[in-house]
């Protein structure tokens, strides 16, 4: 009888547990944050995590202080509201870079969102299987390669879609809660960068109106009860309001950015730095031309092949030699030029297929999913809308010249974020009805199917789980090689890139030790030089050093250029904020540039010193360090 009870309790025991793991396996939050942390787990514990690129770093070495003028919440591109909360965060705990941890978490969170709108339509092997295909191919951009950029277009679309699915989901018993959570998720993704939102927006509309469409043109929607052939003026009421709380949403989130603008503006120093921000980015962030295809309009404005190379190299510091008015006369000679020749059919498609942008490794999880949507999903108009709506805006980007891998893939997540989160499993689709015995049981073979699409995609990238140790083979120069042909071209989708061992072998260690410990020189970096390179030095997890940038390097010409900490470091190096190039010939003062030194000392000579020369100091980790000097000035000291 003991042994027999026994049993009886281990056997309620088991249907116990089965039942729980029953229970969680159909929760669609349990299974979004799991398949989710375990994605974000193999991405921390197999690759080194890093910055994709260098505004990120240089916006936390401002936010952290490293320009020797304590915190600023005043964020490069996000709003200061959230740099006053990270500021919090960094009093309370110094060492942690608290700003990077909020892309990280951002990213995760955006990512479990999309999870969790697919499994509540459906938690079956096929969505299961749509959810790993999504985390394959897009979960590496937003654990691997953290950048600002992707982060807030991923949080805005994520955000926007648990709106939308709490104001149209009429059987959705938490819709207040969805509206509020997806709410407070868009608005953080707008105060990390607030353009993007022009980016998710635009795919917003479009999920909007596939749910306002069948009620618009009489047809009965997929999520409606009513069997009335035509609408009812309580329906169109329901359009309405949900229209309007669309239209308040984003009118809160420009809201909140006309907010962070009016606080930054109240410091004269950061009022004027996003003045000549503004006017900065007009210039290097359009294509630049060729000279000769605009001499005769620089000459017109007292400019020469000098200036030209001066300007196109992030170089014009000086407000003394080029001042605002003359810098926005030259933004509209660039803009014009990049006008003339981005808008052109044949430009777009050439630099599609140049760029292989239809072929990156996230488009090709786009393509994927959208193959499964239109095998099995109700709605088979939806994914091929959202192929175009995807591949249209590419197209408008290049048109506008606006081409960074950053941007084209925050286009293909939130193509796919639509997609997933509309994802209704048709269980009379064809595939579907073709069941066979599974383990005593009836069932689909579609899903076998799909989870053996994925372990096969999974397969032809396997080698990537394997920690990359053939650094360590290297000698310095063939790794320095190997990170110069990997890492640079920050506007670039290069798969190497992900699985490069920067962390666990700072690259530039010498260079960056030799000026923190040299405590007679400050080293002014050239910015295509070292402003892509430098940061890998430094763990992204630990917050940038506070006067790093006042006590031993800076850079000419950046994202931070008269910033109102960049121009305190450059005074507590003896130089002159608006035209420290006349002070390069202090004996203090070294350049550190491989590329453009001969351009830089034509300048000085032009403008402030005709006898300047340049001597070689050094080269550390393949860079070179120069010293502009007076000669009369050196006898004298003699």
């Amino acid at each position: 009888m003991r042994e027999a009870d026994s049993i009886k309790k281990e056997n309620a025991s088991f249907d116990k547990c089965k039942d729980i793991v029953g229970k969680l396996g159909q929760n669609p939050l349990f299974m979004a944050f799991s398949l989710n942390l375990l994605a974000f787990l193999i991405r921390i514990i197999f690759f080194n995590i890093k910055y994709e690129v260098s505004d990120d770093y240089m916006t936390d070495a401002l936010l952290s202080g490293a320009f020797g003028s304590g915190y600023d919440p005043i964020l490069l591109f996000g709003n200061p509201i959230l740099g006053h909360m990270l500021v919090f965060l960094y009093k309370l705990i110094p060492n942690i870079s608290f700003y990077f941890v909020l892309l990280v978490v951002l990213g995760f969170v955006s990512a479990t969102t999309v999870l969790y709108l697919i499994f509540k339509k459906k938690t079956n092997a096929v969505t299961i299987g749509m959810a790993m295909l999504f985390l394959f191919f897009f979960a590496d951009d937003l654990y691997i390669l953290v950048q600002f950029t992707k982060v807030s277009a991923a949080a805005g679309i994520a955000g926007g879609l648990l709106v939308l699915r709490g104001l149209w989901e009429k059987e959705e018993p938490h819709k207040i809660r969805l509206i509020v959570l997806g709410t407070i998720l868009a608005v953080f993704g707008a105060m990390v960068r607030f353009t993007t939102i022009y980016l998710f927006a635009f795919f917003l509309v479009i999920a909007f109106l596939r749910n306002a469409l069948p009620l618009l043109l009489n047809k009965q929607s997929s999520d409606s009860a009513s069997k009335e052939a035509k609408i009812s003026k309580d329906e169109l009421k329901g359009i309405g309001k949900r229209f309007l709380a669309c239209v308040l949403l984003i009118g809160f989130l420009f809201g909140l950015q006309y907010l962070g603008k009016w606080i930054a503006n109240r410091d004269e120093g950061h009022r004027e730095f996003n003045k000549f921000h503004d006017i900065r980015s007009s210039i290097t962030d359009v294509i630049t031309p060729d000279y000769e295809e605009i001499a005769d309009e620089y000459a017109a404005l007292g400019l020469d092949k000098i200036d030209y190379y001066m300007l196109a190299t992030w170089n014009f510091v000086d407000r003394e030699v080029y001042s605002d008015e003359l810098l926005e006369e030259v933004a509209k000679i660039h803009k014009q030029a990049s006008v003339d020749q981005t808008h052109s059919v044949n430009y777009v498609i050439d630099l599609l297929i140049q760029r292989n942008t239809l072929l990156y490794w996230s488009a090709l999880g786009l393509y994927v999913l959208i193959l499964i949507c239109l095998l099995l999903s109700k709605d088979r108009i939806y994914p091929l809308v959202l192929l175009l709506a995807a591949v249209g805006m590419l197209m408008a980007f290049i048109y506008t010249g606006r081409t960074m891998y950053r941007v084209e893939w925050g286009v293909y997540f939130c193509a796919v974020a639509c997609l997933l989160s509309s994802f209704e499993y048709n269980e009379e689709s064809a595939p579907a009805k073709i069941r066979k015995h599974y383990m005593g049981k009836e069932r689909p073979v579609i899903g076998v199917y799909v989870m053996v699409l994925v372990l096969g995609i999974m397969c032809t990238r396997i080698s990537r789980l394997l920690p990359d140790t053939t650094y360590k083979n290297m000698s310095h120069e063939e790794y320095l090689e190997s990170f110069n042909n990997t890492m640079l071209a920050s506007g670039e989708y290069l798969p190497e890139k992900y699985l490069f061992p920067s962390v666990d072998k700072k690259p530039f260690l010498a260079l960056t030790d030799r000026m923190e410990n040299d405590s007679e020189h400050f080293y002014y970096i050239d910015f295509f030089t070292g402003i892509q390179s430098l940061y890998f030095d430094y763990d992204p997890w630990i917050r940038p050093q506070q006067g790093l940038f006042s006590k031993s390097y800076a850079y000419f010409g950046s994202v931070a250029m008269h910033q109102p900490g960049e121009r305190d470091a450059l005074k507590a190096n003896g130089c002159d904020p608006d035209n420290p190039y006349k002070n390069l010939t202090l004996d203090n003062i070294y350049l550190v540039d491989s590329l453009y030194s001969p351009v830089k000392l034509a300048y000085v000579q032009k403008y402030y010193c005709p006898e300047a020369q340049l001597e070689q100091v050094g080269e550390v980790d393949g860079f070179m360090i120069w010293k502009i000097y007076v000669p009369e000035r050196s006898e004298n000291n003699d």
